[in-house]
């Protein structure tokens, strides 16, 4: 599995190439599951608030992690629709993939 941006180009298109340490900041943690923790977190670049969640593939069941990644992050980048979230982005660093959305803090 990629530590960082993978190889084949189609699937790494699906990533951005941004190191999401330097890109998300001030990361307060909402929630965590058995995929990952949840994060609200500013985009540095733009100012949004967004919600990250952090998922690792690393350790047992490496593979399976990483196509569930790849299958969430294929879905996600199909929504276009006003009652669903908005899809940013997804980054990887060191066996974890980052997956932004805009968040719904605003809505609440």
């Amino acid at each position: 599995m990629p530590k960082g941006v993978p190889k084949d180009p189609e699937i790494a298109d699906l990533f951005y190439k941004d190191d999401p340490e330097e890109l998300f900041i001030d990361l307060h943690e909402i929630g965590h599951g058995s995929f990952g923790a949840v994060y609200f977190a500013t985009n540095a670049h733009t100012n949004e608030v967004v919600a990250v969640k952090k998922m690792s593939y690393s350790g047992k069941q490496t593979h399976e992690k990483w196509q569930d990644i790849l299958k969430e992050v294929k879905f996600l980048r199909q929504l276009k629709h006003p009652n669903t979230i908005e899809y940013k982005g997804c980054y990887l660093k060191e066996h974890t993939a980052w997956v932004s959305a805009l968040s719904l803090e605003p809505y609440w």
